[in-house]
């Protein structure tokens, strides 16, 4: 589940990003992915929350007051946990389902990297979520 979106940045600007995440204090997390959702413009299926934690939102404004001094275009939607499932989707599909729990214990900054099989991820750093 994406966080905060970086897009391609200088590696000036990876070691900041390490070195400040390193301060961040939030207690875990647990999701209910409990809706099945359908974005029409970017055609986007995907699974949502009805609620979401406190601690979700904790650990999202971390991260936009830590980059915010930086280069960095920070998303001016809200944010709204979701797992996509499908992209260049049509439709919402009438189906049912279970809902679909996460727990995180942690948080990384994740590199995405094009290859002829795909999109792949490696992570870079993680840290765990605590209180401070």
């Amino acid at each position: 589940m994406t966080l905060f979106f970086i897009g391609n940045v200088e590696e000036r600007l990876v070691t900041i990003l390490l070195e400040r995440a390193k301060n961040i204090r939030v207690t875990p997390i647990s999701l209910e992915f409990n809706e099945l959702d359908y974005w029409p413009k970017p055609k986007v299926l995907c699974l949502t929350c009805q609620r979401q934690p406190m601690s979700l939102y904790n650990l999202v404004n971390a991260l936009n007051l830590m980059m915010a001094d930086l280069p960095i275009r920070q998303e001016a939607r809200p944010f709204r946990a979701h797992i996509t499932l499908a992209r260049k989707a049509k439709k919402r599909p009438r189906i049912t389902f279970k809902p679909v729990s996460l727990a995180a214990e942690s948080f990384a900054l994740v590199e995405s990297i094009s290859t002829e099989d795909g999109i792949q991820y490696q992570v870079i750093e993680s840290w765990p979520l605590r209180e401070g």
